[in-house]
């Protein structure tokens, strides 16, 4: 399991966010705590809060791929 650390600034950028991650073709789920919810619902990320530093959970072999799409919501 990869995970990164990410943070969504404001609601314009929720659906931006959902967007990209809604076009990888596997799952991927945002935790924060014992808050686990689908990184591809816009309820969901809205849920667990904007302007926070999350974390992204998910399986793939193609890690580069996933952190160039996602570039403008890691945070290092």
């Amino acid at each position: 399991m990869s995970e990164l650390s990410i943070m969504i600034p404001d609601r314009e950028a929720v659906s931006d966010f959902v967007e990209v991650t809604s076009k990888l073709p596997f799952d991927m789920d945002i935790v924060q705590g014992s808050k686990i919810v689908d990184a591809k619902s816009i309820l969901g990320v809205i849920y667990m809060g904007l302007g926070k530093v999350l974390s992204l959970k998910f399986r793939t072999e193609n890690l580069a791929d996933v952190k160039s799409s996602l570039k403008d919501f890691i945070v290092e």
